[in-house]
């Protein structure tokens, strides 16, 4: 089987089985990833850094960066083609039959039961980004034995650009753009301090 056929198979079943989208999907696209290209948890948080800074949905991005880096532009489009395509079928056939069946109790029985593994893929592509943005080490490093050598492994600067991150974005309501042009600034300003 070809790369481009791969890539197209990899997203067409993150598309396909990707419910949640955007975050909840992001451990899938890791795994996914991992097929095609040696990436660190920092690489992959860099990934999701892009995606979330360029227009457009997450997993889409970060198909076309994925297929890109393993095949080029030929690559980009294979993954692209295969992440969008499932999606696009399925929601034109949901449109003709949500009418007919929103009541139904497997219906909304279902959406019970997606509602929840949602917010638990949500946390678990949490515990992938942070582990490179906000330890300083892998987290199966971390010395759990005293609290001291835990805390020892926070990147306390992260975390603080972190909560502000959440202050600006909750409390302000500031958009995406202009929160992450702020951090990616002041991360500029940090990097190129004196130490």
């Amino acid at each position: 089987m070809t790369i481009l056929a791969k890539l197209f198979l990899t997203f067409a079943k993150v598309g396909t089985v990707g419910f949640g989208g955007g975050l909840a999907i992001l451990p899938m696209i890791y795994q996914g990833v991992r097929r095609f290209t040696d990436i660190t948890s920092a690489q992959f948080a860099n990934l999701v850094g892009i995606s979330q800074a360029t227009p457009g949905p997450i997993a889409v991005n970060a198909a076309t960066y994925v297929g890109f880096l393993a095949a080029g532009v030929p690559g980009a489009l294979a993954s692209t083609i295969g992440v969008s395509l499932p999606s696009f079928i399925i929601v034109s056939l949901v449109v003709r039959f949500i009418e007919k069946f929103k009541d139904s109790r497997l219906v909304v029985g279902a959406f019970v039961g997606i509602r929840p593994a949602t917010i638990g893929l949500m946390a678990s592509a949490l515990v992938y980004v942070s582990e490179s943005a906000l330890l300083k080490c892998d987290f199966k490093d971390v010395d759990f034995s005293t609290i001291v050598s835990a805390l020892s492994s926070i990147n306390v600067t992260a975390v603080a650009m972190s909560i502000a991150t959440i202050v600006l974005a909750g409390k302000f309501k500031m958009g995406p753009i202009p929160v992450i042009a702020i951090m990616g600034a002041v991360g500029v300003v940090i990097c190129n301090l004196p130490i």
